[in-house]
């Protein structure tokens, strides 16, 4: 093997490595704890190494030698690696790099504007900002060349493989099996869950999230913690994830439940082998497979009767005028109601699909063209008024609550509920190899997260989504163990 290709292929990783993680430190302090005010300069020379950037990575020299590289290596981890890249070089090298930059810049400004827009449900303000987002994806997708329909080559950039066909296969069984069951709880006796949205002291949330931290045997040397609008986990390298939550004093579970759901992500950052350091077998993980990590760790492990056997008694000592007459069980049973909202990241396990199938839906239009993009946020609700039977009358309960599409993550929302499917088809066999219940009773989530990094996390990219799932569980991807674990779940709780 030609070691100056080698040579030249390791700085060109480290140099693109360099320039994401300045990337990642400028997004995550504008998230966090940037002052507003000085977000427009830091947008500008953000966009001037994003430039820069892309001049390096996209170089028609650098290409050659990274093809050269791929065409002579008989390293087969390597060759998939070089391939995973190219893929995405061969796309990208085809912008302009002015319409690069435009881009970039294009972004910065619409994810300043929801930050701002957002808090006081100002979508007249943020409302320009979207569609022009709409419109320089529309037209950065006329470089590339790709041989399926806009969408499905959307779709395929965040969950190789996947397409609306595959997807409307899966949405529908999400609706034929989930929709029902949905409606039969509406028309039955609802689970009182109104102690858990009464008031609770932001301060002491914080104090239990101390608690949450151990029992999820974070380690304060990889993993960061704080707050940001919008929950989020950020990957600088394999040793360090930062994550953000959000507290609010009328929701207890919010923080808790997003908080687990963030680690899910960092814990898989943090255990993937270190070798794939600023590799593609780092940084090309499916989405799908990611969400299902954080779905697990969210869904199975932070609604268990067992993680909460050694939690409750200390979220009781916080709380005692809320919860020291209130069970275990009672408790558990208010944390998995049931019942339509409008926001999806505090949506239940039941209805959380169609939140997703909502989304997926809207950007199939927008991308098809059969929409009025004027009337996007009409569109919305009157999609949540047929599918949950309720509307949005406030924009940020509405088409203003996530931050996704500023970012132009068309194509991202769908891999919400595919993760959710694959973490089902995890948890089957994770259940049967470990007494969950009883290795949480134990505090020994360390136990889990051993057989996650063994089973999935090592791995990164260097397997995909389907060979994942046929490794560790035997078989391939079957939606049904999702949604008959939703109707067997919520079947036995509302007594149907």
């Amino acid at each position: 093997m030609n070691q100056e290709l080698l040579d030249f292929y390791q700085h060109y990783k480290d140099k693109l490595g360099a320039y994401s993680y300045v990337g990642h430190e400028v997004s995550f302090a504008q998230a966090t704890i940037a002052p507003k005010d000085g977000i427009p300069f830091q947008n500008q020379m953000r966009s001037i190494l994003m430039g820069d950037m892309f001049s390096f990575m996209t170089d028609p020299e650098n290409i050659a030698k990274i093809e050269e590289l791929y065409n002579t290596t008989d390293d087969a981890l390597l060759k998939k690696e070089i391939g995973l890249r190219l893929k995405d070089l061969h796309q990208i090298s085809k912008l302009p790099k002015d319409f690069y930059v435009d881009l970039q810049m294009t972004l910065a400004q619409a994810n300043q504007a929801y930050e701002v827009a957002k808090p006081i449900n100002d979508w007249e303000t943020y409302k320009p900002h979207l569609l022009k987002v709409i419109e320089k994806r529309k037209e950065s997708l006329k470089y590339f060349d790709y041989d399926c329909s806009d969408y499905d080559y959307l779709l395929d950039q965040f969950e190789s493989g996947m397409n609306q066909e595959k997807y409307d296969a899966f949405f529908n069984n999400v609706k034929e099996k989930l929709v029902p069951i949905i409606s039969k709880i509406n028309n039955t006796n609802q689970i009182d869950d109104s102690l858990l949205f009464e008031s609770f002291d932001v301060d002491k949330q914080k104090e239990f999230t101390l608690l949450l931290k151990d029992a999820l045997k974070m380690d304060p040397r990889k993993v960061y913690l704080t707050e940001s609008i919008h929950p989020f986990c950020s990957f600088f390298s394999v040793n360090e994830v930062r994550m953000t939550t959000k507290y609010l004093e009328n929701n207890v579970m919010s923080a808790i439940l997003s908080t687990a759901h963030e680690y899910g992500h960092g814990l898989y950052g943090i255990q993937i082998n270190p070798d794939y350091q600023n590799t593609e077998l780092q940084g090309s993980i499916g989405f799908g497979m990611h969400e299902s990590q954080s779905r697990l760790v969210e869904n199975y492990i932070a609604k268990n009767p067992g993680f909460w056997a050694n939690l409750y008694p200390k979220l009781q000592e916080l709380y005692p005028d809320k919860l020291k007459d209130v069970s275990l069980n009672s408790f558990l049973d208010m944390v998995n109601v049931s019942k339509p909202g409008l926001i999806r990241i505090e949506a239940d396990e039941l209805t959380y699909p169609i939140h997703v199938m909502i989304r997926y839906e809207l950007e199939k239009d927008i991308f098809n063209n059969t929409i009025d993009l004027d009337n996007i946020d009409q569109v919305w609700a009157d999609k949540y008024e047929e599918y949950l039977g309720i509307r949005p009358t406030v924009y940020n309960q509405g088409i203003m609550q996530d931050m996704h599409w500023s970012a132009a993550y068309f194509g991202y929302f769908p891999t919400y509920a595919l993760g959710s499917a694959f973490a089902s088809q995890f948890y089957s066999k994770l259940s049967k190899d470990i007494d969950i219940e009883e290795t949480l009773k134990n505090d020994q989530f360390d136990k889990i997260s051993d057989w996650l990094k063994e089973n999935i996390h090592q791995y990164g990219a260097a397997k995909d989504a389907n060979q994942l799932l046929l490794d560790v569980t035997g078989e391939p991807f079957n939606p049904n163990y999702y949604t008959d674990y939703l109707v067997d779940k919520y079947t036995k709780l509302y007594n149907l």
